[in-house]
């Protein structure tokens, strides 16, 4: 084990052995973007490689839908696992902001270990069993800006390293470099080193999908823009199947098949994304054309949750200017943000704290749900804070 650990590593590492050895119900509570998918596979087959006789009915895996019910844990996901209740709940890529959620969790007999590397609200902790996430008071460890699935890597590589059973890095590796870049985690330090291995594993991958989604666009492995635009946005433009996602089905498929299949489906919902993407971006220009704020602030009904974030950072960057783009929903609504570079997202959002359902994420792409009843206040709020905040030169 590395001299330097992550703060609450080792309880969390206790934790996964002993739900896999002993053979306890475990759920993979992850969110459902290729960070959230990446992990929870990662994390599943590491059970596996653990105790290869772990009954496979007994590991469940959900992915939380975005469009309908918000991100995190939500208390409709938690009324759906219920009926699995008592069993190990690990939350991975989302949890951290989630303190009435992991409450009821608790209450419903979940044991809540997390894996989460999102800012933490106000310094308050979920009551979880066991926490990592890089934020935490306290935390020394130099490198702060892996993804959830670097992150997850990161725990589980010394249990399998000590454990004395074989495993194979680079198929964990894959995974990591795809979600780090996906993520847009800087790739640097630690990052730089995970993704070169990551990438280098990719050429040689084992798994049907990612083979299919190579020979399908015939993909320049050593191209990060074309890796980008064609392994990694398909990947990231995934329906829900059930509780899971045609990503993490790509991922884990034993049958070249269902992989080809599946491939092509990941394919033509990007193109179908594409074309949603530039027709609400039209839309917002429409909207903002001759208005003087210091910031972008729209919505609309028909703008789907998971392609606003991606609308948001185009408008950033056309713009610089700090971009806050909603689905309406009834009296709720769902928010993206992407500031410019030297702005914090999330701090913008702590200033006007009272204001949001729930907000939390990335400096640079975080999210929020409101009141719609709320949504002007907030604009102005947000209008005010960065007419007298200044970009930071580090940020």
């Amino acid at each position: 084990m590395e001299k330097q650990d992550i703060l609450g590593a080792k309880k969390l590492r206790k934790k996964i052995i002993k739900a896999a050895c002993d053979k306890k119900r475990i759920i993979v509570y992850a969110d459902a973007d290729l960070d959230g998918v990446a992990a929870a596979v990662i994390f599943k087959e590491t059970i596996e490689i653990l105790n290869p006789k772990y009954k496979k009915s007994d590991l469940k895996i959900y992915f939380p839908d975005r469009e309908n019910d918000g991100y995190g844990i939500t208390l409709t996901a938690l009324e759906y696992l219920k009926k699995y209740a008592p069993a190990e709940f690990f939350a991975l890529d989302c949890g951290i902001s989630n303190i009435k959620e992991v409450g009821v969790a608790n209450k419903l007999g979940f044991s809540v270990g997390i894996m989460d590397h999102h800012q933490i609200l106000g310094g308050k902790l979920p009551k979880a069993d066991a926490i990592v996430d890089l934020y935490r008071k306290g935390e020394i460890y130099p490198f702060k800006h892996f993804s959830t699935a670097g992150l997850v890597y990161k725990i589980v590589k010394p249990i399998l390293n000590e454990s004395g059973l074989k495993w194979e890095p680079e198929r964990f590796l894959e995974l990591v470099a795809l979600a780090t870049i996906a993520d847009m985690m800087p790739l640097e330090s630690e990052n730089k080193d995970l993704v070169d291995q990551g990438l280098a594993a990719f050429k040689y991958t084992k798994r049907y999908g990612l083979k299919a989604l190579r020979e399908i666009t015939k993909v320049i492995d050593d191209d990060p823009m074309e890796l980008g635009q064609k392994i990694i946005a398909p990947l990231n433009s995934s329906s829900r199947i059930g509780i899971l996602t045609e990503t993490y089905v790509l991922f884990t498929t034993g049958s070249f098949r269902e992989a080809r299949m599946t491939a092509y489906n990941l394919i033509a919902e990007h193109k179908e994304k594409k074309r949603k993407t530039q027709e609400i971006l039209e839309e917002v220009e429409i909207k903002i054309a001759g208005k003087d704020s210091p910031i972008i602030f729209e919505g609309g009904r028909n703008w789907p949750s998971v392609i606003i974030g991606v609308v948001a950072s185009k408008i950033c960057n056309r713009y610089k200017k700090p971009t806050f783009l909603f689905k309406f929903g009834k009296e709720e609504s769902v928010g993206s943000c992407r500031p410019p570079k030297g702005y914090d997202g999330v701090k913008a959002m702590a200033s006007c704290k009272k204001l949001f359902i729930t907000y939390g994420g990335h400096a640079l792409a975080c999210g929020c749900r409101i009141k719609n009843k709320n949504f002007e206040k907030i604009r102005a709020a947000l209008e005010k804070y960065f007419l007298k905040t200044k970009p930071q030169k580090n940020g």
